[in-house]
């Protein structure tokens, strides 16, 4: 296994590769040094080349190629001391297994920094392959997602335009807008949300899913525009439960609040389906009520729940739905 250094390494960890770098080089030349004493010593006797050989390859994997042809170096040295320089008989055939020492240690260094080079480029193309898969993932769920949510807002307001039939019961609508302000709070944490509204007593008839999902498609569009605040207030006139989101963004422009309506419109230019406003307002409509834009504000208006509902319309389930807490 070669020694792959990693290219994010701290400057701390640069600094503990470096020591140890340098203390393998310093092991390595000691070793050399104990090789070029032991071929003094034993002379013709044994022939110590080839135990050059693992000092230089070692080092040559842990400090690279310059380290390997150095400690190549100081290895040809010692052992042209050992079996030339100090040595009375056969100078020539130790000088000729010298210089083949020095060919066969230049090999053995370019080889190990080669396959070490090898394993760096291995590792990078591996990383540069598997960030490649996840860009190339990424881009493929965007454009999926991007569809998907197409498919179903178009499938939704086909079922507005059929006039499909909505269940109808008793709706706190203050609940309602709460869950709502609550779950995009996470998505939009430095916005401020909020909330005016009576603790309880705002009830229409409706479908709970529904005007949640205008509720959302209201407050969402405000997250988008607003620079620090979104505020929503819910109250009841008379007969009337009435939602105003607003936000503290650059709002319409001048004489485009029927056209923010429009299917497929998108005023500010940053995407999306330009359906979510239409959706909302076709179920306030399917609700007997309206959505429109008034001084800066996205106001929803659905009817509130009559005395004659409240005595006759509830069933045990509708009245545990007006109960929930807002």
């Amino acid at each position: 296994m070669f020694f792959v250094p990693d290219a994010g390494t701290s400057r701390d960890g640069t600094a503990r590769d470096t020591r140890q770098v340098a203390a393998a080089y310093g092991a390595a030349v000691l070793a050399v040094a104990v090789i070029g004493l032991v071929d003094f010593y034993t002379g013709p006797l044994w022939e110590m080349s080839a135990f050059y050989l693992l000092p230089v390859a070692g080092i040559t994997v842990v400090g690279g190629r310059r380290a390997g042809y150095s400690l190549a170096a100081l290895s040809c040295i010692a052992g042209m001391l050992s079996d030339v320089v100090f040595q009375a008989g056969h100078r020539d055939v130790a000088a000729w297994n010298v210089a083949f020492m020095v060919e066969t240690l230049i090999i053995v260094v370019e080889l190990v920094a080669r396959l070490q080079q090898r394993a760096v480029e291995a590792r990078d193309a591996e990383r540069r392959g598997r960030e490649f898969l996840a860009y190339a993932a990424h881009q493929l769920r965007t454009p999926i997602a991007a569809i998907r949510s197409t498919v179903n807002a178009l499938l939704r307001v086909a079922r507005l335009d059929q006039h499909e039939a909505l269940p109808r019961v008793p709706t706190d609508v203050v609940g309602v807008v709460n869950a709502e302000v609550q779950r995009l709070q996470t998505a939009a944490a430095p916005l401020v949300w909020q909330v005016d509204a009576p603790e309880a007593g705002v009830v229409t008839v409706g479908d709970p899913e529904s005007l949640a999902e205008a509720m959302a498609a209201l407050l969402d569009n405000a997250r988008r525009h607003a620079r620090t605040r979104v505020t929503v207030g819910v109250r009841a006139l008379g007969d009337t439960v009435e939602v105003a989101v607003s936000d503290d963004g650059p709002g319409l422009p001048p004489g485009s609040g029927e056209t923010a309506f429009d299917r497929f419109v998108s005023l500010d230019g940053r995407g999306g389906t330009g359906l979510g406003l239409p959706i909302a307002r076709g179920i306030a409509e399917a609700h007997g009520g309206t959505l429109t834009y008034e001084d800066k504000a996205f106001v929803v208006r659905l009817p509130a729940m009559t005395p004659r509902e409240t005595m006759t319309g509830l069933r045990p389930e509708h009245r545990a739905a007006t109960g929930r807490s807002g």
